[in-house]
This record gives C-alpha cells, structure tokens and sequence, in this order.
C-alpha cells in the first residue's frame, strides 16, 4: 500500500502536476489523521471496556460482602439480644428484684456478660477500592456515597469498641473467680453453641457445681459492680440497634448493587 501511494507521488512530480500533488498530498495527511483517530477510538473503546469489566468484578465481590456481612449481623444481633436478656437478668438478681434467682441462669449471666460479641464489618472489596484508590470507578453516584459513609461508619464503630470494651475487661475481672471451674468451661461451650435454650435437655440435666449461696455472696460484695453492669447492658442495647440498622442498609445496599449489576449487564 506504501508503494502503491509513492509511486502515484512519483507519476504526479514527473507530469510536473504540482496542485495536483499538493491535493494529493494533503488527502494522505488526512487520510492518516483520520486512520490515527480511529485508533485512538478503538484504543479508548478497548479501555473503556477493560475498566467497566473492573468495574462489575468489584460490584461482584461488594454484593458477595454485604451479604455475608448480613448474614453475619443476622446472627449477632440475636445473640446481642440474648446477652442483653442475660446482663438485665443479672442486674435484676444485683437490685433485688429478683428475689429467688435461677441459679443457672444466673452463671450463665455471669460467664457471658463476660464475652465480647466480635464480628467483622469490613468489605475487603471496599479495603482494595479504598487503598488502591479505585473508588473513582465507582459510576453510581449513589453507591459512591453509601461507601463514603461506610468509611465513616466504620471509624466510629471502631471508636465505640475502644470505649466500651474495657468495661468487659473490667467486669470479667470481677467475676473470674466466682465460678466453678468447670461450670464455667461447660456454660462456654455449651451455651455458645447453638444451645442458648435453657429449656432444653443440655441446661436441664446439668448439674451445676457451684453453690448457689456462694455465687449470690460473691456477686453482691462486688463493689459498684452493678454500675458497671448497667453500662454494659446499655453498650450492648446500643450495639443491638446499630445492628439493626447494619442489617437494614444492607439490604438496601444490596438491592442497590443489584439494580447497578443488571444495567451493566444489559448494556453489554
């Protein structure tokens, strides 16, 4: 094709056709532009595809998060609901108005106020958009804002867990030794495990080894023990409610992924 257009170069020179050359000239640096700026578009078309296809995969994994992070809510919050059941129970018992206390019940109060109820909320899609700074392939204005706020959630969740966990530590301190031993192993693997039913045959048949004189003596000489437990019981209401509120956006992020994964979908 090189040769092709020299020698039509050489033929107009030689018949002395200058205006004509120049015409000729002039339609091959055109022809050129016109041939670069296809390519360019072709490569810029290219790249938009390589990017949306980043951009779906990182949709992808943000909807795998968010539903394992509310199935994970899901489950803690049932289990803050029945540690907060536990800690109210127990502050009943440290009030007296709960006159003749269910002393199992009462351990098991004890052993699991005791406990932190740790679950993770961070997205590792969210972490590699973040760290990476891909967040700007994000298209969806509004799903950008929902992970603007997550990070900022997240900070304060952060900060509310340095608060409140030394009270925790505090508390389990108080009461390690209150317990026998052995009932305090058999309440942490038992009643942790899916056996929360103090009905039910584990917690009927059980015999427990600690006096229930001895444990009621020890827990009310705990000085400002129920201080301490009162700002345990309002730390986890507070926590039941943020995950409540977790599992809730959750959902509305995820329809909200979904709804952003169909239109790409569609417009390929």
């Amino acid at each position: 094709m090189i040769k092709f257009f020299r020698e039509i170069r050489k033929s107009l020179l030689a018949q002395n056709k200058v205006s004509k050359y120049l015409l000729y000239a002039l339609g091959e640096i055109l022809l050129v532009v016109i041939g670069i700026l296809i390519a360019i578009q072709v490569d810029n078309y290219s790249e938009t595809l390589k990017e949306r296809e980043i951009y779906l995969s990182y949709l992808m994994r943000l909807k795998e998060d968010f539903l394992e992070l509310q199935e994970t809510v899901k489950q803690k919050r049932d289990w803050e609901e029945e540690l907060i059941d536990l800690a109210a129970y127990q502050l009943k018992v440290l009030t007296g108005k709960e006159t003749n206390p269910d002393i199992l019940k009462l351990a098991i109060s004890i052993e699991y106020t005791a406990s932190i109820n740790r679950y993770e909320i961070m997205s590792p899609a969210y972490q590699e958009l973040n760290s990476t700074g891909r967040l700007a392939l994000i298209e969806n204005e509004d799903i950008r804002h929902f992970l603007s706020g997550y990070h900022k959630y997240l900070l304060t969740r952060i900060d509310q867990k340095e608060e409140w966990d030394p009270w925790i530590y505090e508390y389990r301190s108080l009461v390690r030794n209150i317990l026998d031993p052995e009932d305090r192993s058999f309440i942490d693997f038992e009643f942790g495990n899916e056996n929360a039913d103090m009905e039910s045959a584990t917690w009927k048949n059980y015999a427990l080894k600690s006096k229930k004189e001895n444990v009621l003596n020890e827990i009310l000489k705990i000085p400002n023990l129920t201080g301490l437990l009162q700002d345990i019981l309002t730390a986890r209401k507070i926590t039941y409610s943020y995950l409540d509120f977790e599992f809730n956006v959750s959902n509305d992020f995820l329809q909200l992924l979904q709804s952003e994964i169909d239109r790409l979908n569609g417009a390929q």
